[in-house]
């Protein structure tokens, strides 16, 4: 309150502890970890589960807080890392640096290159977040929570999506160049390459080469996007697009929330914008 009295604007609260209620007011970070696979493995889990406790603003100290991390795990963490909800690179001081740049150039484009999917679907990670804020849904969700009664899905915590149709599924293993993926019964198609797969409540070996992650779009889904730039402020004023996912009906919907992104109290003063769009064969509506 102080912050916003003062600025005028939205403040940012990024807390280590939590209580119940914590969501509403900030978001969270996981602790001091350790630059290890299985520590960014368990990132995963930390971060679905603050999603169910009702803190999606959440997120890992990416390549590892303690210990020094190595050049693999730290790409293949910033490549997780670009789809927190809460994308911070963090370590102790005294560790060596782990910042892309330090790394040299194929690490740095690469680490950008990722960033920059980030950046391209915060229209996405926005709208889910007031999809929060106002339903109480979560951001991050886990397969079994879109696909229940799939008991594959149960014990999965490889892989999460943000919110119903956007799926991550990362290396979390050294000198691994490939993923086992599953995929619940639905249209999945291939982000990179926008071609539909033919993987249906299966697993499937995805190419994972040390310069991509594993992303996937479910069908019956319309994701908004904007051209990315160097910082989320520049990033706000350049066009709009959408990925239109369709489902065996050829059938796809989706939702866009947009405000200012500063001010107080938009959604309560309505003071907003709000898309609800769909896709048929015979008909497209916003």
């Amino acid at each position: 309150s102080v912050a916003q009295k003062a600025t005028g604007k939205r403040a940012f609260v990024l807390s280590r502890s939590t209580f119940v209620g914590s969501g509403k007011h900030g978001g969270h970070w996981l602790g001091d970890n350790f630059s290890q696979w299985k520590d960014m493995h368990r990132s995963i889990i930390g971060i679905l589960e603050f999603n169910l406790f009702g803190i999606p603003y959440i997120g890992a100290d990416i390549c590892g807080f303690n210990y020094n991390t190595t050049y693999e795990l730290c790409l293949r963490w910033m490549q997780l890392g670009s789809f927190y909800p809460f994308s911070r690179n963090h370590n102790a001081e005294g560790n060596s640096e782990q910042d892309p740049a330090v790394f040299g150039e194929e690490f740095a484009k690469i680490s950008r290159t990722t960033l920059q999917i980030r950046y391209s679907l915060l229209p996405y990670l926005y709208t889910l977040f007031f999809e929060s804020h106002v339903h109480g849904n979560t951001v991050v969700r886990s397969l079994m929570h879109e696909f229940t009664s799939d008991q594959q899905t149960h014990g999965i915590d490889t892989a999460f999506l943000w919110g119903p149709a956007f799926m991550i599924a990362p290396v979390l293993q050294e000198a691994t160049r490939s993923v086992d993926v599953y995929f619940p019964e639905a249209p999945w198609f291939d982000y990179y390459t926008v071609l539909p797969s033919t993987w249906n409540k299966n697993y499937a070996t995805v190419a994972a080469p040390l310069s991509k992650i594993p992303l996937f779009i479910r069908g019956g889904y319309i994701l908004p996007e904007q051209a990315p730039a160097t910082t989320t402020t520049k990033s706000r004023l350049n066009p709009f697009g959408l990925i239109i996912a369709l489902d065996e009906q050829e059938e796809a919907s989706g939702s866009l929330f947009w405000d200012d992104g500063d001010s107080i109290g938009t959604i309560e003063k309505e003071s907003y914008f709000l898309a609800k769009y769909t896709y048929s064969k015979v008909s497209s509506n916003i």
